[in-house]
């Protein structure tokens, strides 16, 4: 199983201006490192609650259908209609038949069902079915494309979030020798509080 992203957010839950706001940087020389270190940031919150924080669409791929339900490794999950920048609707499951041959199964409660207020969110079996087969020894024959995100702007995020956002920002922007962003190392208290509260699963 592998988990790729297909569309990255376009804006990030903190912007650059509040965040120097929070940083009391009244100049523009370390624009370009306060953005980056707001993206790392946000990488590293996902990574370690598994909630995505802004609109992401991704990619998960399997062998082979599951037993029973399909699990979804990122969360919240959103359903999205064909509308705007989305072609097809989803989440969508598609795979390769025993006859080599791509379906799609893309109705909901026809096809599968949605729990999406789940932990982690799945896709669900209806009642007396079983998933289709898939082409014999093929990898990657069956993938689900989803998006995950509480929202699509920055004013959908939990504040909660919002706020680790910026604390571990400024963390790292005061301690630049000590951490390496992305690569983990040491955080604040208050922001590790935080990413156990949402990666036990307390909030959605």
């Amino acid at each position: 199983m592998s988990l790729k992203i297909l569309t990255a957010p376009t804006v990030e839950p903190v912007s650059l201006s509040d965040m120097k706001l929070h940083l009391r940087v009244d100049h523009s020389a370390d624009d370009s490192l306060i953005s980056v270190l707001i993206s790392a940031a946000r990488d590293y919150i996902e990574r370690n609650t598994r909630r995505t924080l802004i609109h992401t669409t991704y990619r998960l791929m399997m062998d082979w259908f599951p037993a029973d339900h399909i699990e979804l490794p990122r969360g919240p999950v959103a359903q999205i209609a064909v509308a705007g920048s989305y072609s097809y609707a989803m989440p969508r499951i598609r795979y390769y038949d025993q006859d080599s041959t791509l379906q799609t199964l893309t109705y909901a409660d026809e096809d599968f069902h949605l729990d999406l207020d789940n932990n982690p969110p799945r896709l669900c079996l209806l009642p007396l079915s079983i998933w289709p087969l898939t082409e014999i020894g093929r990898t990657n024959a069956v993938e689900v494309d989803f998006v995950a995100g509480f929202s699509s702007s920055a004013a959908g995020v939990p504040q909660m979030l919002v706020q680790c956002v910026k604390l571990l920002v400024g963390h790292w922007y005061e301690n630049r020798s000590a951490v390496q962003p992305g690569f983990g190392g040491e955080v604040p208290l208050a922001v590790d509080s935080i990413l156990k509260i949402y990666s036990a699963g307390d909030y959605q």
